[in-house]
């Protein structure tokens, strides 16, 4: 790992992903004034979490949910490497161009996991790594390389629900191979994230199993903490308010050198801690928090060694290293024209190599050498598929007249009876309602899944029950709680199996069908990714009732 290229490629992620906003907004021709948007803002709080992701740690087998309004960084990301093209990121958020957020189904780019309506990106990453253990206890999916599902999560998505009943579900299934990255900017759409949220999103975290790693200070904050001094700063920067600090950041070098001097300046080494630093200087270090030190990411990144679930807390400014950075409006604000001609030459790109993907960079032999290395992309396109699946003969008695959820549960029970390969790929799940929904045969034959065996008492003890819950590594249902979201976004992640695994899968859900509509938003999210699964709703009418 180089610090120095891992540098180049940040700054090169940070200019490319925002001339890309700004060319649709300032540049392309269009036939109103409308605003076509972009998240600059969005984009540069992330610009170092993916640089030291993508080009320091991740490995082919890994897979990625990116936050949606980081989609420019990712986009510029593919186009640095060769493998997105200029035209369509000249017609980012026009027809046929590079979509506002990552897209399986739309974007040329090799997405993982399309992301766009907030929180169910972060969640089927962790429905995918169950679903991925799934696999990997079985003969026909020995061979799979267990990859770590990673999900880059803005602050704001913490609100969303079904990303605490993921967190449940993921203790429920022993999850592992996890990791959710939180970009910790403190700013949302509408303003300021409160204060000490994430003290009690740590404790949620922490009850759930996860380990949780804080990232608040970059390698210059450090070195300045071990000045004289520097204890005082850190005391400082600590306790200072989340919107003030944006303020601050906002005004600049000189604004900042005023306030800690009111504030600390008094003391005789922090002064001279602040006034051996030039006015720039001090907003650099200011601004080196730990989420855009590029290399204290990859560092962090690197010293994990184990494969239980993590969630790193990434402290962040919203709109780093642009005239923006800091401003409570820059969420869906732009740099103006004359900012945009002031941050060019901030960033030494000469005009006219505005789309050079090298424009600006010292060492371009060095850093190609270094690109062509990096493992993540090293092996092409990541997508995978597998042979279509034979259906074998289904054969039951017709000679009555049976429900259609009887019916269903029958065909699933002679399935289970056989060794088709059909019947070994069959992964049904359902939120609590396997006994009630026909899926009791197919689970008693073809057991729970669970990577360890597990007892069950009422067997041990002989104690007579028609549900026999064996919980082994080959069993083939996936027991979910009552949460209808987290069933479709298993199923969704089920149904990608053949792409992202290269091993197909058969995923039936079941559901009342009365509560389909609880898990809509991550059912279309589901088919917008064109996942392929079953879901069977029962029974099949307006009420539970007989009526």
């Amino acid at each position: 790992m180089s610090s120095v290229h891992l540098k180049t490629i940040e700054q090169r992620l940070l200019w490319l992903s925002h001339w890309m906003i700004h060319n649709a907004n300032h540049i392309r021709p269009k036939v109103d004034g409308i605003k076509v948007g972009g998240h600059q803002a969005s984009s540069a709080s992330m610009v170092s979490i993916m640089t030291a992701l993508y080009f320091s740690v991740l490995r082919p087998e890994d897979r990625v949910a990116v936050k949606p309004h980081a989609s420019p960084v990712f986009h510029a990301m593919h186009y640095l490497m060769g493998t997105q093209t200029r035209e369509k990121m000249e017609a980012f958020r026009g027809y046929g161009g590079v979509q506002s957020y990552p897209s399986r189904t739309k974007d040329t780019d090799d997405a993982d996991f399309s992301t766009g309506s907030v929180g169910l990106g972060v969640g089927i990453t962790a429905l995918a790594s169950i679903v991925q253990d799934f696999i990997k206890a079985k003969e026909w999916g020995a061979d799979t390389r267990l990859g770590r599902m990673v999900a880059l999560v803005g602050d704001a998505e913490m609100d969303e629900g079904n990303v605490y009943e993921v967190l449940q579900e993921g203790w429920k299934n022993d999850l592992r191979n996890t990791w959710w990255i939180i970009d910790y900017n403190r700013q949302s759409l509408d303003g300021i994230v409160r204060e000490g949220l994430f003290e009690r999103i740590d404790r949620i975290f922490d009850a759930f199993g996860w380990d949780v790693v804080k990232i608040k200070y970059g390698i210059l904050q450090r070195a300045a903490f071990d000045e004289p001094g520097g204890e005082k700063l850190r005391s400082w920067i600590d306790a200072c308010p989340n919107a003030e600090y944006a303020a601050l950041t906002y005004m600049g070098g000189e604004v900042w050198r005023k306030r800690l001097m009111d504030d600390l300046g008094d003391q005789g080494d922090v002064t001279a801690l602040l006034d051996k630093r030039s006015d720039a200087e001090l907003a650099d270090l200011m601004e080196n928090l730990g989420g855009n030190c590029v290399q204290t990411m990859a560092e962090t990144f690197a010293a994990i060694d184990h494969d239980r679930p993590t969630c790193f807390l990434a402290y962040t400014i919203k709109g780093w290293g642009t005239p923006i950075a800091g401003h409570k409006d820059n969420h869906g604000g732009l740099m103006t024209r004359a900012q945009m001609a002031d941050w060019q030459k901030h960033m030494a790109v000469p005009e006219g190599q505005e789309w050079d993907p090298f424009a600006a960079v010292d060492d371009e032999a060095g850093l190609k050498s270094f690109l062509a290395e990096v493992p993540f992309f090293g092996k092409g396109t990541r997508r995978h598929s597998d042979e279509k699946l034979p259906v074998p003969g289904i054969a039951f008695s017709t000679d009555r007249e049976i429900s259609t959820q009887a019916a269903f549960g029958k065909i699933l029970d002679e399935l289970s009876k056989g060794q088709s390969d059909l019947a070994a790929r069959i992964m049904t799940t359902s939120p609590d309602v396997t006994g009630t929904t026909g899926l009791g045969a197919f689970v008693n034959r073809r057991k729970l899944f669970a990577r360890q065996a597990q007892r069950d008492a009422f067997i041990e003890h002989r104690i007579p029950s028609t549900a026999k819950w064996n919980f082994a590594p080959e069993g083939q249902h996936v027991e979910l709680g009552i949460a209808e979201m987290n069933l479709f976004l298993l199923l969704g992640a089920a149904g990608l199996a053949h792409s992202l695994w290269g091993k197909r899968i058969i995923p039936i859900g079941t559901v009342y069908d009365p509560f389909v509509h609880r898990g809509l938003d991550a059912l279309n999210y589901a088919c917008y990714q064109d996942a392929r699964f079953m879901i069977v709703g029962t029974p099949s009418g307006v009420t539970l009732a007989p009526e």
